[in-house]
């Protein structure tokens, strides 16, 4: 037997699924360590199946690999002296890979770039007093967005702090270098919350009898009457529409390290469900047949920026203010409150957890405890 080119700990590894132009195809991710100590992730890569793809990884770690316990010639920096922080996020971010969706790892990657290393990344992870952390975070909080020039919102920035937080815990757990941003007091809101945003089903009836697309015309009504996230009904294909009901067990991200325009992963929550549908959507399938393989948009799922245009130009000619698509999914949920759904019911139905659900929507049954109270 050759050499070993690595050595392996652990037979553990992953299969990452998304859409190429000729087709759907497989990668393996897994962790390797280099003959002279470095640990790092390894991708293969284009597999057009799961079979071949898990004979492909085996066949690689049996030619070239040895396994053995741990990292058996781990290199240390005792002193941790020359740590930069863009070495660590780059890093860190490798070591999600195996851990989060690809647009999770995605969007902290986006963040990262944009926030936090033109500041730190030639900066040692030792100098990251406290001192320093909060002047980062003083300007962070007062960065505005490059194209609306408004001040990003406090929830924005708190997931931007949330990421440096636990990547800097990460270092601390990983190299030993000590996380100065827990000593940094997380700054308090620069305004309340806004409301929101939801339409009534007239305000949805009065939009929708405008939409003179049937594409349009169906996207639309999935998206209000089954709460479902848009990528969901992106791509939903043929096989997925069952009789009185609607199999959701995937997603289309348009956040992708392959260079595509879309990936099709699983859902937010990890879940294949056969979700029941309203009468409503049960007329409206009637009548829309849809596509292949992407039933709505055929060889490819209908694009971010004209679903966003499309719905806007409804929205004038129907005469009703704009909301966010996203915001006809709370409309949903605000719907079945209404009819009385519970938790786990609205949690079901939309694809989500119960604890998000409470989270997300807990205001809007403030309305039931007066109508409980009056009934005593």
């Amino acid at each position: 037997m050759p050499a070993a080119e690595f050595y392996i700990s652990s037979t553990k590894y992953s299969l990452q699924e998304r859409m190429t132009r000729r087709g759907k195809v497989y990668d393996v991710v897994f962790r390797i360590v280099t003959l002279d100590g470095i640990e790092k992730q390894k991708k293969l890569s284009g597999f057009s199946s799961k079979t071949l793809a898990k004979q492909g990884y085996t066949d690689f770690v049996t030619s070239k690999c040895e396994l053995v316990k741990n990292n058996p010639i781990k290199k240390k920096d005792p002193t941790k002296q020359a740590l930069l922080v863009g070495d660590l996020v780059r890093e860190y971010l490798a070591s999600l890979s195996n851990l989060n969706k690809a647009s999770s790892v995605y969007g902290k990657q986006k963040i990262f770039k944009k926030f936090v290393l033109p500041y730190f990344e030639k900066t040692k992870a030792k100098d990251l007093t406290k001192e320093v952390l909060y002047r980062w975070q003083d300007g962070l909080w007062n960065t505005k967005n490059d194209r609306s020039g408004n001040f990003y919102s406090y929830k924005y920035l708190s997931t931007v702090r949330a990421f440096f937080l636990t990547f800097l815990g990460w270092c601390e757990s990983r190299y030993g270098i000590k996380n100065n941003f827990t000593e940094v007091i997380k700054p308090k809101k620069r305004v309340q919350k806004t409301k929101m945003q939801i339409w009534t089903r007239e305000d949805f009836e009065q939009f929708i009898a405008v939409v003179d697309d049937p594409v349009y015309h169906a996207f639309f009504t999935l998206l209000f009457f089954t709460g479902r996230r848009k990528g969901e009904i992106f791509a939903l294909a043929p096989e997925d529409i069952r009789q009185g009901s609607i199999v959701f067990d995937k997603s289309v991200t348009r956040k992708t390290f392959s260079g595509t325009p879309y990936e099709v992963t699983s859902t937010k929550a990890e879940k294949e469900q056969e979700t029941p549908i309203c009468r409503a959507v049960q007329e409206e399938l009637k009548r829309y047949k849809g596509d292949a393989p992407f039933f709505f948009g055929g060889e490819h799922p209908i694009a971010d920026n004209t679903l966003r245009r499309v719905f806007r130009n409804y929205c004038f000619k129907a005469g009703i203010q704009p909301i966010r698509i996203h915001d006809l999914r709370h409309s949903f949920v605000s719907m079945l409150i209404h009819l009385g759904a519970n938790f786990m019911v609205v949690a079901e139905l939309i694809g989500d957890t119960v604890d998000q659900v409470i989270k997300t929507y807990g205001h809007l049954y403030e309305s039931d405890k007066r109508a409980v109270i009056d009934r005593i």
